[in-house]
């Protein structure tokens, strides 16, 4: 529990940190001084190409847009006065504004599409009308005339010619979603705006959103490891690894432990980056309204972890599981329980980075990449999760790692395979036993009637040694029950 926990915190500070960052950054979008405005910016985002007046975005604001082509640079021809200066807003706001998320990020960037010609002579401003406040200006704008190669253009949002505008979103805006005025205009003169548009959105911020998405994580963690706990044995059936899995549900050992019942380093680096990636996804979603799209190297690390996960079981099953036959024999005879293996091993942490009682370097290996990559995600993940990468040698050792893993598995000594064929000839004998007990006229129905002896000491013998091989393989309770079952 402490693990997860430590995890939680973990994963509430990488998402407030950039967020924290930004709205650092950019709380000051304040209407400017009497101060001349730069005349080539450099675009804060390569969507609209060079500026006609703003400051360079953050470089962590939330964005969902795959990366377009910058168009050519525009100057503007002079610096004119706000025009809106009271801010009152009293003139007519005709000028289409369409946004291109559902919430407005405070404290990072936000792209408008403003359906007006760009009018080199003007300034642009915005102006972010609030309930209690009135904040922005012209150095929290950039715009630029829309390119035809423009990921807007091509998903029919914006037409060519349209204005891109790339807003600062001062962060004291942000709240619990409630809604905020944008105001958007230009001023060829001080007496009035000759474009000016507004449109209505709701402001979302990082400060809310991150312990939703946390709230939501631990929820869900919690739901399953309640789920895995009522599946448990229950009362007298129970055993010390059972009572250990009941006390320990909420561990994420526990919780992925393999088909043997012992830690699957493959399983948890399922569930570390599955829930990783659904925080990062919920926080976007939270802070923007639009769900992001996933880079090429996350479905890799979702798919390595995978992939590692299914051959593993499928080793398992094939080196260290009972045949069908046999562990329903075995149940029936009351020698194991209906989990298994999986009664007898206690998951441990030791298991992630053992095999077979040993120190295993490549597990420790997969571990701490596993973790560096991890983190990255949690920190880049946040503004870029649709671009996201890693060097690939990085995802090949990931890659190989996993592979080491498995072939572990199917080169472990084949102890489970004699012990299935000393099941299998302890049913046989049995079989002989009932077969014997049945040509005895009348039938045999006691297992000391002297006309069976010889299939019953035959099967007695077998018993005894095939429940050494049972408790020794699987360190399970060796059973006391040696008496073939007569039909």
């Amino acid at each position: 529990m402490k693990t997860f926990t430590l995890a939680l915190v973990a994963l509430s500070m990488a998402l407030v940190w950039p967020a924290v960052a930004d709205e650092a950054q950019t709380g000051d979008a304040r209407p400017p001084q009497a101060s001349p405005a730069p005349v080539n910016a450099a675009p804060p985002n390569p969507v609209q190409g060079s500026s006609v007046q703003a400051n360079p975005a953050p470089a962590s604001a939330v964005q969902v847009s795959a990366p377009p082509v910058a168009p050519a640079a525009v100057k503007s021809a002079r610096v004119v006065g706000d025009c809106v200066g009271d801010n009152r807003f009293i003139y007519h706001a005709g000028t289409p504004i369409l946004r291109t998320t559902t919430f407005l990020p405070a404290g990072n960037t936000s792209d408008f599409i403003v359906q007006a010609e760009f009018k080199p002579q003007s300034t642009y401003y915005v102006k972010f009308e609030a309930p209690d406040q009135t904040s922005g200006g012209k150095n929290a704008i950039t715009i630029a005339p829309i390119s035809e190669s423009s990921p807007y253009v091509k998903e029919g949002l914006a037409n060519k010619g349209d204005l891109l505008a790339t807003v600062n979103v001062p962060a004291e805006i942000g709240s619990y979603w409630r809604s905020v005025y944008v105001h958007i205009y230009a001023c060829e003169d001080s007496k009035s705006p000759s474009t000016n548009g507004v449109i209505r959105i709701r402001a979302s911020s990082s400060r809310w959103c991150t312990p939703a998405v946390v709230g939501t994580v631990l929820l869900l963690y919690l739901a399953a490891a309640f789920a895995f706990r009522r599946i448990l044995p229950q009362g007298d059936r129970r055993t010390a690894a059972d009572e250990a899995a009941h006390q320990r549900f909420l561990d994420p050992v526990v919780l992925t432990a393999g088909v043997d019942g012992k830690g699957s380093l493959a399983k948890l680096q399922i569930l570390f980056f599955s829930v990783i990636v659904f925080a990062l996804l919920l926080f976007i979603l939270l802070r923007t309204g639009e769900l992001s799209a996933l880079s090429e190297t996350v479905l890799y690390l979702l798919g390595i972890a995978a992939v590692g996960s299914t051959a593993a079981k499928g080793a398992d099953q094939q080196q260290s599981r009972l045949d069908f036959d046999n562990w329903s024999w075995l149940v029936q005879k009351g020698w194991i329980g209906v989990r298994g293996l999986a009664r007898s091993n206690e998951a441990h942490w030791s298991d992630i980075f053992t095999s077979d009682g040993e120190f295993d370097v490549y597990h420790y290996q997969s571990c701490i990449f596993s973790l560096i990559v991890g983190g990255a995600l949690l920190v880049v993940g946040v503004s870029q999760l649709a671009s996201f990468e890693i060097p690939t040698s990085l995802l090949g050792v990931l890659g190989l790692s996993q592979v080491v893993y498995v072939a572990g598995k199917l080169v472990s000594p084949p102890a489970m395979a004699d012990l299935n064929k000393a099941i299998k000839a302890l049913r046989d004998l049995e079989r002989a036993a009932q077969e014997a007990a049945l040509k005895a006229v009348p039938p045999a129905t006691d297992v000391n009637d002297p006309r069976i002896d010889t299939e019953v000491q035959r099967y007695r013998n077998a018993a005894t040694t095939a429940a050494d091989l049972l408790h020794a393989v699987t360190n399970l309770a060796r059973p006391t029950n040696f008496e073939p079952l007569l039909r």
